[in-house]
């Protein structure tokens, strides 16, 4: 016999499918009537037994029209038989029978047998109407009319009891068949979300990793015009593609964060980092943006804030940079203030007080809640002249709940605005801290041959480039195995870099065959795609030392390879 699954008693009892409703209904009420006949039949009570027999006659000739197609709107035809039915038994039995029972599952099997989802009000309340006029109908004839088939009263109190048992019985049927298939339709609701909000999750991932891939190229062409000594820093046509580039990156960055939110993958990452170093590094890139407004950007930090913490340092500078960017975009003439206050500092712990002050246009306290919703920004008249998603702020707001931590808002129209955020972080001393007494290294990469695993021939020429401007030795290769092969011939490289999607063998496989062959390369996943922590952990998993996003800033490159490839000129037999 074969099992009874989830999807096939999905498929008995759904509540999108009225007819299946109905049938459900129909079938227990047939049986019903089915035994009610038998016992008047065993008590002698033919007129009983037969208006019985009848009803079942009626609801079945209706399930039969139903099943040939003949009859559409049965559940009208099932509220009119019983409600017909019920009147003749009180005729014929009289009210002391109990047949007004049989009222409470009738008014259950009204909204299980009702579309009720589509229909309206009048429908509901007309189908409700004509079961209390044939509950009060009912009444009346049960307690002014003289009964037809006169029962005796030894069984009576059977019939009694006997309706009373049946009618509780089909209540609690009715509900429970409503009930079960109102939960097996909300599990079906969830998995179906869960499938879209994951094919969504996909898609967007897939489409982030395509469109970073030129944004790369693009990003990449601009910082190497910004090296070339030839192209003049006031050139406007530069200024346009690098405003236009890092607007671009930002809009795909904000949309990936909202869709990993979507899909409850945004995670916080701590890491040992200097509190006011890392600030004092966040607000480099803006002063620049600054200077061409006129306007101030001042940063205060607490003394006390010198200090070595665990904290996420990408998430914290996310914020930041969003509510700089805010600042910036929305203030006309004045100051732009990022001040940081110490809090509370304990042996180890530190609280740490972040404010965002600007003398822009203000927010209207009706519209202060609104700013932290989701692409609020791109639907508001207001601010139809400013470009962005919208997104900014509801990312800020969840990554600080992830970090225990809310935004708060103090504005005014036309008087500016005060963003504010309290963090606290687990402070390490100078014994506990592994950052402190690093000496720095080379500001090049001279002497260290790199192996760049890349398909892409832009991205490929960015990233030769660059590191040869840095010194380093380059050999390109456009696959996973014309990296094999390579090191087959020379393995003498302080680390590879190695784009994850590739032709004829991509990075994961080759990085398997690269670890077990040569395990004191170190290599860097090259790649588009948006890190999470599951994906991160697959990629150390695999074999990855760690991972270059792109598109990338030539620094971040430069301070990856240096890191990890001066370990490896220090522990490989590997002569320069």
């Amino acid at each position: 016999m074969p099992l009874i699954t989830k999807t096939s008693l999905l498929s008995i009892f759904d509540l999108r499918n009225v007819s299946k409703r109905a049938y459900i209904i129909y079938s227990i009420a047939f049986a019903a009537g089915f035994i009610l006949s038998a016992v008047y039949y065993s008590l002698n009570l033919n007129k009983s037994c037969i208006s019985t027999a009848l009803f079942c006659f009626c609801l079945g000739a209706v399930m039969v029209l139903k099943k040939l197609g003949i009859l559409n709107k049965i559940e009208y035809y099932f509220l009119l038989i019983v409600s017909a039915h019920l009147i003749i038994s009180v005729i014929v039995e009289g009210a002391q029978s109990g047949q007004c029972f049989y009222y409470f599952p009738l008014l259950i099997g009204i909204p299980v047998i009702i579309d009720f989802e589509k229909s309206n009000y009048k429908t509901l309340f007309f189908n409700f109407s004509i079961t209390v006029i044939s509950f009060l109908v009912c009444l009346f004839l049960g307690l002014y009319t003289f009964p037809m088939e006169p029962v005796p009263h030894a069984a009576q109190a059977k019939i009694y009891l006997c309706n009373a048992l049946t009618s509780i019985i089909m209540t609690a049927s009715f509900a429970g068949a409503f009930i079960f298939s109102q939960k097996l339709n909300f599990e079906e609701l969830i998995e179906e979300k869960n499938n879209t909000i994951s094919s969504r999750t996909r898609f967007l991932s897939t489409m982030g990793h395509e469109l970073r891939t030129p944004l790369n190229g693009v990003l990449g062409a601009v910082n190497l015009l910004k090296e070339e000594k030839y192209l003049a820093d006031d050139n406007e046509y530069f200024r346009i593609l690098k405003y236009c580039s890092g607007h671009m990156l930002n809009l795909v960055n904000d949309i990936l964060d909202f869709n990993k939110i979507e899909a409850g993958k945004l995670e916080i990452h701590p890491i040992e980092l200097n509190l006011k170093q890392l600030i004092t590094d966040s607000t480099l890139p803006f002063y620049n943006s600054f200077e061409e407004k006129n306007l101030q950007l001042m940063v205060d930090i607490a003394p006390e804030l010198d200090a070595f913490v665990l904290g996420d340092d990408i998430r914290i500078i996310q914020i930041l940079n969003n509510l700089l960017s805010n600042a910036l975009k929305f203030t006309a003439k004045g100051y732009v203030k990022l001040s940081l206050l110490c809090m509370q500092k304990s042996n180890n712990k530190l609280r740490t007080k972040f404010i965002v002050e600007d003398t822009g246009l203000g927010i209207d306290k009706e519209d202060q809640s609104k700013i932290f919703e989701s692409f609020w920004q791109v639907y508001d008249s207001s601010t139809r002249k400013y470009n962005g998603t919208g997104l900014g702020l509801s990312i800020c707001l969840r990554l600080l709940e992830l970090m225990n931590s809310s935004l708060k808002l103090k504005s005014e129209k036309g008087k500016g605005s005060i963003f504010s955020f309290e963090i606290e972080f687990e402070l390490l001393t100078k014994q506990t801290s592994s950052l402190t007494g690093i000496k720095q290294g080379p500001e090049d990469l001279e002497g260290l041959r790199i192996l760049v695993a890349e398909d892409n021939k832009i991205n490929m020429m960015i990233a030769k480039k660059i590191l040869t401007g840095y010194k380093a030795s380059i050999t390109c290769v456009f696959d996973g195995q014309e990296a094999l092969d390579a090191l087959e011939l020379d393995a003498n490289y302080s680390l590879i870099l190695m784009d994850l999607e590739m032709p004829v063998m991509n990075g994961f496989t080759a990085i398997t065959h690269v670890k077990t062959l040569y395990p004191t390369i170190p290599v860097l996943a090259f790649t588009a795609s948006l890190i999470d922590q599951e994906m991160l952990a697959d990629l150390l998993t695999s074999g990855f030392t760690d991972f270059i996003p792109k598109p990338f800033e030539p620094h971040q490159m430069f301070n990856l390879i240096k890191k990890y490839a001066v370990l490896s000129v220090a522990n490989a037999p590997v002569i320069f």
